[in-house]
This record gives C-alpha cells, sequence and structure tokens, in this order.
C-alpha cells in the first residue's frame, strides 16, 4: 500500500532521499531544509511512501494538478527506494492511479550521473524519455531591433486545423488529439490570443508556428514559449527562425513592454538553444530531466 506522511515525518523523508542522491550529511540537511518550509502539513501530503511488510521501501515528492485546473502535469521530486528499483516502480504506479494527469515531469537537478543512471530503467519501462533541457528567460525591456518582420495570426475556431497541420509539418511528426490539447493547457488556460501563424505575406502559406501563454499580463507581464519552429522547408538556415521568434518577441513587448518571457528548451537540438541565446536570451539553468508526454 501507499501513504502520505505526517508532518514529523518529513525530516525522515528527506533524509532517505538525501542519502539515496549521495549527499555527505543527508540527515543534517534534512534538518536544516525543514526549517525553511511554509507549512510542514501540506508540504508532508505532497510525500508519498510505499509500505511493503510494514517496512517503507520506496518515497516519492509528487506535485499533482488540482481538482478543476487546466494545467494537467504531474511534477515528481525526492524519489528513493530501499532495496531495488522495482519498489519505485511499483510506488510511482500507485501514485500515477491517484492523479488525473496528461504529462509527468521529473527534473534531476543537481544530480550525479551515478545516481541519475539509478531510476533510468524504472522510469523508462514507465514510459518516460529522458532529455536535457535548458531554462531560458529573456527580459522584453531588452528588446532587439525587429528587422524584416513575419505576419503573425491568431489562434482562431476555424483556424485550428490549419494550426496542427502547421504544427506536424514543423516537427515533422504526427500529433494526437491528446497531445494538441495538452500543449494548450501546457501551464494553464489555454489562451489563443498569444498562440501564432507566422506568413512571410497575407496570401502566402504559415512558415511556423509559435505557441505562448501569460502567468501574468499587463506592462510587466510574464509569458512562457511553449513551442516554436519553422517548416523544413526553411531550415537550411536559422534566419526565418529568428524573424519569426523575434516577430513574436515584439508582439509580446506591445503589451508588456517591461514583461519577461520564459521557456524551456531541449538539448537535443542545440543550434535552438544557440539562436535563442544570440537573441538575448539568458541561459537560467541546464539539468536533465525525465518526462512523459501524451502519445
Amino acid at each position: 500500500m501507499i501513504r502520505s506522511l505526517a508532518p514529523d515525518e518529513l525530516p525522515w523523508f528527506l533524509s532517505q532521499a538525501y542519502r539515496f542522491s549521495g549527499h555527505s550529511d543527508p540527515t543534517g540537511f534534512a534538518l536544516r531544509s525543514i526549517k525553511h518550509l511554509r507549512d510542514a502539513e501540506i508540504e508532508a501530503d505532497h510525500c508519498f511512501v510505499l509500505i511493503e511488510n510494514r517496512e517503507a521501501v520506496a518515497g516519492v515528492y509528487v506535485v499533482g494538478p488540482n481538482k478543476g485546473e487546466d494545467d494537467l502535469n504531474l511534477y515528481l521530486a525526492n524519489p528513493w527506494y530501499t532495496h531495488d528499483e522495482a519498489e519505485l516502480e511499483r510506488l510511482l504506479r500507485q501514485v500515477f492511479a491517484r492523479f488525473h494527469y496528461e504529462a509527468v515531469h521529473f527534473p534531476l537537478y543537481y544530480l550525479a550521473k551515478e545516481h541519475i543512471t539509478l531510476f533510468e530503467a524504472p522510469f523508462r519501462r514507465l514510459g518516460f524519455f529522458l532529455e536535457d533541457t535548458c531554462d531560458l528567460r529573456f527580459e522584453l525591456s531588452d528588446l532587439p531591433p525587429l528587422g524584416i518582420p513575419i505576419l503573425l495570426e491568431a489562434w482562431t475556431y476555424i483556424a485550428d486545423d490549419l494550426f496542427a497541420e502547421t504544427f506536424t509539418q514543423a516537427e515533422q511528426a504526427p500529433v494526437s488529439e491528446e497531445y494538441w490539447a495538452w500543449l494548450k493547457r501546457w501551464r494553464g488556460p489555454f489562451q489563443p490570443d498569444f498562440w501564432f501563424l507566422g506568413r512571410e505575406t497575407l496570401d502566402q502559406d504559415p512558415i511556423g508556428y509559435g505557441f505562448f501563454g501569460a502567468h501574468k499580463l499587463g506592462i510587466d507581464g510574464i509569458y512562457y514559449l511553449t513551442a516554436i519552429g519553422t517548416l523544413a522547408e526553411h531550415r537550411h538556415s536559422s534566419e526565418m527562425l529568428r524573424r519569426l521568434v523575434l516577430s513574436c518577441m515584439h508582439e509580446l513587448a506591445s503589451q508588456s513592454p517591461l514583461g519577461r518571457i520564459e521557456t524551456s528548451l531541449s538539448m537535443k537540438d542545440p543550434k535552438l538553444v544557440q539562436i535563442f541565446a544570440s537573441l538575448g536570451f539568458e541561459i537560467a539553468n541546464r539539468y536533465p530531466k525525465f518526462i512523459k508526454r501524451p502519445s
């Protein structure tokens, strides 16, 4: 069976996780960490352990969607197991059955490679992929010149098929209805005003897409880039993608001149990260993560 924790069990849980990840002083670090928690009772509710033969053999920290939320992403942290990796797999299967979710994320911050390999087999059996990820951000007050703009067309209901077709052509892979719905609600309610198709002229077919959302609107709005890309015929150079990204940046800056754009990019295409860096995006963090997206 699995259960969550009582607040007074948090130091033990964290020490188990820190010990598993190779920390030199897991108990001491756990006790110091507890002092910085705002609400130990809430944090304890996020911790799950697997009990077998009256022993806690695996644990994980879980942040899941609240009832009625559009963001149906599940986030994991601090997993550990006592005897073998199958214990963690059994725990995760039971945890996943408790939540309504569309995707699961397990970022591997600060873990050495030898400790990451301890998780690889159970997570792959559960359908996860391991990706190197890069978090970036850009302050819209530092906007570079636009140059030759790309015309942006916002999403409408009647254009949804064209948006999906453009995305499919750009990514060169089919997109399921489940994946498309998840993409729209990537970090919250779907915001069609920030989903764009790009065209060189009004009478030409789209050259690519840029999908954004907003955590906050106004002069200092905070936007997130969900996905952006150009069709294959425009990938012989980076120029078209640069124009598309810049046009989107200027569109958002027109609404939030003191705002910020945040995004996470996969390092499987390092050229994409280089393009964003050349436009002034600051690399905030690099880390591997296990991720399971809708099929």
